[in-house]
């Protein structure tokens, strides 16, 4: 209910201000009220930061567009088209609002070159109102988030952290269970990237969140660090568990005790330091018994049984140093120096096909309109860049745009009884809002739902009557300018479902292909003889990966479940990959039953499994068999 009413309240100031200033086109400042809501001031303080240089970038690069190409309507929707696209494909390489922000620049130049190439000579007028009222409407969202009722989303962080760190317990407490391990995993590899993107908005209103930010990053490394471990200790252990092998119930009862130890810190009975001791002195104990009763060399699981116990060994060493981060971290006594790296999962054939939808776009729509000279083609462009631009970077294009369908058609409806019926019935401000405010109510107020097909209805439904409204000082009332843009609204969101439909559509498969490129990009950067990334660029990049994957995929589809916990083993390989890595031949690390090339393990990830069946003569794949092997997989 706060959130809806501060909500209604911005979008009324604004509009209040817009017409006492006698602005062109005051309805910009409620949709850019809508657009920046959030529930806490941080993210519209991120949002509006990314919104304005957005929004002034595609100003510019409109007004240059006008200046070259007014006079040509078909260059003009050409080079926009190729504007669009290229910033569409820039958002798919960053993270949260900066994504927003690149692809706001794009579609900005739209929203006003179009216009302004209709009207030349005025389009430095058209250009500057609009981004006077995109200010407006981002100034009055973001002082009332802000100083009324304001909601942190610090406060929120800090709740995620210690989440994250009880989950980690959760997690090691259930590890050992059998085939359980990596699909209880990857929601900790979720936490760790919903923690960093509430970090880089949370910085922007909190400056303890600022002073503290390198630390929050180590702490995420630090829990992705140690889920990796766990994550490799768990393939050994299930390997063990199915030979029978005595070593396994040994390992079993000291990561139990791991967990108690773990819990122990949390209620505050030991501080970091000495839950470190106390894992030295459990795997001291480990070792001893593992010398009273030892394993035969000759016994052919042995190596496995070395390399569990030292992937135990890394999950001590990983869980101390994540409490170790976490203490840091809360204190803010001993800020972390230099910058800790936390990179996206990139992949240039993904982002190129999102580029060329959001381009196609615009030629397709602006074909229509030149053919058909409609009146309300130009709308129809604009609408078709925002939507088709816009998805690429909310995720499940298809839905979204399929919903979007649906909610314009329907919500035209009391959009008209408002606009059209109800509204040339008033007189002044007062009651003007007295009959606008409600619906705006109503739809801030779905919006604060926790249900995000609810919340679409609210944020799609106050857009869309925020443009039907063309709300200005002096009304003009047009039943069948309101229908012809409701119309080019839904015609639009037909484009964009069609192109995500048809042109590289996002399926499971898809998206372990994605995943599938961006594993084998960040190994053969870890493994690069010049210049290679680090163990934490290398983590962080297959953390986004997983997180990304987990959208696309059905918990119902083998294919899908061997997918998951392949990657989840990959997250895991880092240390091994690095260490073992080599310029002469394909570095390997344990993997289920064997050694695998790293190019062979992104293979399986597109084939839908992870082992291959061990035998004691085992080798390296030589580079014309991985070659081979990625043909065959491809």
């Amino acid at each position: 209910m706060i959130f809806a009413a501060k909500t209604t309240a911005s979008g009324l100031i604004a509009l209040l201000v817009a017409f006492t200033f006698n602005l062109d086109q005051p309805q910009w400042a409620l949709l850019t009220v809508f657009i920046v809501s959030q529930p806490q001031s941080g993210l519209v303080l991120a949002k509006s930061f990314y919104r304005i240089i957005g929004t002034l970038i595609g100003v510019a690069v409109a007004l240059l567009l006008v200046a070259l190409f007014a006079q040509e309507r078909v260059l003009f929707l050409g080079v926009l088209a190729l504007w669009i696209g290229v910033c569409t494909f820039g958002s798919q390489y960053g993270r949260n609002f900066a994504a927003y922000g690149c692809v706001l620049s794009g579609y900005t130049a739209a929203i006003v070159g179009i216009p302004a190439a209709l009207d030349a000579d005025n389009a430095f007028f058209i250009a500057t109102a609009r981004a006077t009222e995109i200010c407006l409407g981002i100034i009055v969202a973001a002082v009332v988030n802000r100083i009324v009722f304001p909601s942190s989303l610090a406060a929120t962080l800090w709740q995620s952290v210690a989440v994250g760190r009880q989950a980690l317990i959760d997690y090691l407490a259930e590890m050992p269970d059998d085939g359980r391990a990596a699909r209880s995993a990857a929601p900790l590899v979720s936490k760790a990237i919903a923690i960093e993107n509430q970090r880089a908005s949370a910085i922007f209103e909190d400056r303890e969140v600022r002073d503290r930010s390198g630390s929050l990053r180590l702490l995420n490394l630090a829990l992705l660090r140690a889920v990796a471990a766990a994550q490799s200790l768990g393939d050994h252990l299930a390997y063990l568990r199915h030979a029978g092998r005595p070593v396994e119930t040994s390992v079993n009862d000291t990561v139990s005790g791991a967990s108690q130890l773990l819990k122990l810190w949390q209620g505050g009975a030991i501080n970091a330091s000495g839950l470190r001791q106390k894992l030295r002195e459990a795997e001291a104990r480990g070792s001893l018994a593992r010398r009273l009763f030892p394993v035969p060399s000759s016994d052919d699981g042995a190596p496995r049984q070395a390399a569990a116990i030292a992937s135990l060994r890394e999950l001590f060493a990983a869980l101390a140093a994540y409490a170790e981060a976490y203490e840091t971290c809360l204190s803010g006594k001993a800020p972390v120096p230099g910058r800790i790296p936390f990179s996206p999962a990139n992949d240039p054939i993904a982002a190129l096909w999102t580029g060329l939808r959001a381009a196609f776009a615009v030629v397709l729509v602006g074909w229509f309109w030149i053919l058909t000279a409609w009146p309300h083609g130009p709308t129809a462009v604009i609408l078709a860049a925002v939507a088709t631009a816009r998805v690429a970077t909310m995720g499940h294009a298809v839905p979204l745009a399929l919903a979007g369908s649906m909610i314009f058609a329907v919500m035209t409806i009391p959009a008209f009884v408002i606009v059209d019926v109800l509204l040339p019935l008033t007189s002044g401000f007062p009651m003007f809002a007295l009959i606008v405010g409600p619906f705006l109510f109503f739809c801030a107020f779905l919006m604060a739902q926790p249900n995000p097909k609810i919340m679409l209805v609210g944020f799609l439904s106050a857009l869309l009557f925020a443009s039907l409204g063309q709300f200005q000082n002096r009304m003009v009332y047009d039943p069948v300018d309101l229908l012809n843009t409701s119309i080019a609204a839904i015609f639009a969101t037909g484009v964009t479902l069609v192109l995500w439909t048809v042109v590289a559509p996002e399926t499971a498969a898809a998206a372990r292909r994605r995943f599938l490129r961006v594993a084998q990009q960040a190994v053969s950067r870890l493994t690069a003889p010049r210049h290679p990334i680090g163990i934490a660029e290398f983590e962080t990049r297959i953390a986004e990966g997983l997180d990304q994957l987990q959208g696309h995929l059905r918990a119902d589809q083998p294919a899908d479940i061997a997918a998951l916990e392949a990657g989840m083993r990959l997250l895991g390989a880092g240390q091994a990959l690095r260490r073992r890595g080599t310029t002469s031949a394909a570095p390997t690390v344990a993997f289920g039953n064997s050694n695998i090339s790293d190019d062979y393990v992104a293979a399986l990830l597109k084939r839908g499994h992870a082992q291959l069946p061990a035998g004691p003569n085992d080798q390296v794949l030589s580079s014309a068999d991985r070659q081979q092997v990625l043909r065959d997989a491809a």
